[in-house]
């Protein structure tokens, strides 16, 4: 499950933040309680705003997948906003643990400052976990993938060509993209909740699922090579071996993991093979 490990990524990494706040001191905590009690103390604060940041870094991502706009500027004032609940409740709790501190403008710039390093985690995680599902999928590991999937003939068969060019067919999904989306669609990425469509020059993220954009790519030929890729096959570019990996560069340069465990099943249908 894509949350579960993005939230077991985002709380590691407060409590490594924690510990390192802890052992530093700052505010004059370090005279006020030993190493222990500095790091739990810490991780309470960051867990409360994570509480309160994380939910509108998710709305915020949210808003601007489903209208487009800047999502950076959405998340820079977000947490701009964030920071004023944040420092109001900080104030309100500095009796217990910041004796040396008081009133809000005094912990304006530390909840700012907190939820910076909110959205810097939440990013920071969100770059690892993409990493972790890009790596090669050992075999058992495929999931929500499975052989009797890939096997499937009414997603393989092809009935309708996708050839990139001036006049590519437009399927469903395209309904969905933005004006500036070039396409046409080389493959789709599932990034948690969300699916990233790759065109040719550009990407657009979708509030959808996975098998619901493949369905709405209709009958165009294409292979769920692995449980976070689809890939149409008039997009790949070329197909690269590493001993038992495979490993497809779409004609955007967009690199797309293989499942080693499908790989038999895609190469006897022929879809593993670079265009000439």
């Amino acid at each position: 499950m894509n949350w579960l490990r993005r939230g077991i990524l985002e709380l590691w990494a407060m409590v490594v933040l924690a510990a390192i706040v802890g052992f530093l001191g700052p505010f004059g905590t370090y005279v006020e309680a030993e190493f222990p009690a500095r790091v739990w103390m810490w991780f309470i604060h960051l867990l409360g705003a994570y509480i309160l940041v994380r939910p509108t870094i998710w709305l915020l991502m949210a808003i601007a997948a489903a209208t487009s706009l800047p999502r950076n500027v959405l998340l820079a004032w977000g947490v701009v906003l964030a920071s004023v609940p944040l420092a109001l409740i900080w104030g309100w709790s500095a009796s217990v643990f910041f004796q040396g501190l008081s009133g809000f403008a005094v912990f304006l710039p530390f909840a700012f400052l907190s939820a910076i390093a909110i959205l810097t985690i939440v990013l920071g995680a969100k770059l690892i976990d993409e990493g972790l599902r890009r790596r090669p999928v050992e075999a058992g590991q495929l999931g929500a993938i499975t052989i009797a999937d890939l096997s499937t003939p009414d997603i393989v068969e092809p009935v309708q060509e996708c050839t990139p060019g001036v006049s590519a067919p437009a399927f469903r999904l395209n309904a969905r993209l933005g004006r500036n989306f070039e396409g046409p669609i080389l493959a789709l990425q599932s990034e948690d909740h969300y699916v990233r469509v790759h065109g040719i020059k550009t990407s657009e993220l979708l509030l959808l699922r996975l098998r619901d954009a493949i369905a709405e790519m209709d009958d165009c030929r294409g292979q769920q090579v692995h449980r976070s890729w689809w890939v149409a096959q008039d997009g790949i570019a070329s197909v690269e071996a590493d001993g038992r990996n495979r490993s497809i560069t779409l004609l955007n340069g967009q690199v797309a993991p293989v499942a080693r465990e499908s790989i038999s099943i895609l190469e006897r249908k022929g879809f593993l093979q670079s265009p000439l």
